[in-house]
């Protein structure tokens, strides 16, 4: 479990079936697995499970009492619809134009004569659209410390792959600092005075719900609510796009056609929501990356009502692992898992569409919130990048490392470098 978690699962579950028990990190812990594990989680999860005490220890470190992520029952569910708006697929298609304008800026910055970070690059595009986006407040000049306080965070309060004395080291506590300097930016952006006129974005929703029934969301508890743009993009779909810029770099003959349709979708000048959704081979490329490479491969819950599955019996207070993604490399379920496959997603085949199999954004009442605006955010962005510059790997025959802290993500190692397209070059000259 220390290396790739999903595919200790996936063996475990192969081995033993849907339901079994491991000890980990000195814990132990009830695994849940495969499809039936899903289905059950989708449909009851809501009444026997719940987040609490996996996310509490973030939250406290937030100055919060609670989060969307930690709630459950009919206060998570408000706190959802508040933000939903803000997260939403339509959201980010009334700001494509932000999202490849800020491609471009930093692709623009990429140096010609040398390897590039590729996680790293990723983040950098991805935290600043969702920061301009759903917070109307540019992150890049926090990113660094964003990047240390939140993967420490989760790492040592979360998953506990990491000690929690690294939350009271010195890099930390200015990381801390960093950021909670960011939050009060954004706060004094959000002020009523300056927004006169100014369209509605997630933050705006979250201080109207707060002005309205402070008791539900107190001021003490909206540091997380707030930093969530920010936050969401780290590890999420930043290395979600790093992960598809490594599936790309390996498939030159899929680079080549998903090139070709990014030009054919800037045609007009700028990406369009239409041009988005007709953006098929970069929606199946991003589609297989997030089932070959998921960004959370389980989660955490504890049992609040004794249930039964697989024949056996649940107790309360138990802690659960449900292993979500077994499910994506399993033969049975995506043929051949270790290949990466587009066509897996044709209408012919459609192998995602089988019940409880396919779950990058997690299932059951705290599925990921901001699932339409990720897949958004994954499209137009990659689509601008290869639109925008050539792409190889740095060193060529580079081998993808995952790093597992706090989720997977490409290894430092992972770097590519750019050139400026042929096309330009032939249009400057």
């Amino acid at each position: 479990m220390a290396g790739d978690v999903g595919a200790f699962f996936t063996r475990q579950y192969q081995r033993l079936g849907p339901v079994f028990r491991v000890r980990a990190l000195h814990r132990r812990f009830t695994v849940l697995a495969g499809p039936e594990a899903n289905l059950f989680v989708t449909r009851q999860g809501g009444k026997h499970l719940r987040s609490r005490e996996f996310w509490m220890d973030f939250d406290k470190e937030l100055g919060a009492a609670r989060s969307t992520v930690s709630m459950d029952g009919a206060e998570h569910a408000r706190m959802r619809k508040a933000q939903q708006p803000g997260y939403s697929r339509s959201f980010i298609h009334e700001h494509l134009n932000d999202v490849v304008a800020i491609t471009r800026r930093e692709v623009a910055e990429w140096p010609l004569d040398e390897p590039i970070p590729g996680l790293y690059a990723l983040q950098r595009i991805i935290t600043d659209q969702l920061g301009t986006i759903a917070a109307g407040v540019s992150p890049r000049d926090y990113l660094d410390d964003m990047i240390v306080f939140v993967r420490t965070l989760l790492a040592a309060r979360v998953t506990r792959q990491r000690p929690a004395v690294l939350t009271r080291t010195p890099r930390f506590r200015r990381a801390r600092r960093r950021v909670e300097e960011l939050y009060s930016t954004v706060l004094a952006a959000h002020d009523p005075d300056r927004r006169s006129g100014a369209e509605p974005d997630l933050v705006d929703d979250l201080m109207a719900l707060h002005q309205v029934d402070p008791q539900f969301l107190p001021e003490t508890d909206l540091m997380p609510a707030v930093l969530g743009p920010f936050i969401a993009g780290l590890d999420t779909v930043g290395s979600t796009c790093a992960f598809m810029l490594y599936a790309l770099l390996k498939h030159p003959d899929l680079l080549d056609r998903m090139t070709a349709e990014a030009d054919a979708g800037f045609a007009h000048g700028t990406l369009t929501a239409e041009a988005v959704r007709r953006l098929d081979v970069t929606h199946r490329v991003a589609l297989e990356t997030l089932r070959m490479y998921p960004i959370a491969p389980a989660i955490t819950r504890t049992v609040s009502n004794t249930f039964e599955f697989a024949g056996y019996t649940i107790p309360a207070g138990e802690k659960v692992i449900v292993a979500t993604t077994v499910t994506h490399h399993l033969p049975q379920c995506f043929p051949e898992p270790e290949r990466f496959d587009i066509e897996r997603y044709t209408a012919e085949r459609r192998e995602h569409r089988q019940p409880g199999v396919f779950v990058p954004f997690g299932v059951g009442s705290h599925v990921c919130l901001g699932a339409g605006f990720a897949e958004v955010a994954i499209a137009a962005t990659m689509a601008t990048i290869v639109r925008e510059v050539e792409l190889a790997l740095d060193p060529p025959d580079y081998i993808l490392k995952i790093s597992p802290v706090p989720t997977p993500s490409p290894d430092n190692r992972f770097r590519f470098r750019v050139a400026r397209r042929r096309r330009w070059a032939a249009e400057a000259t």
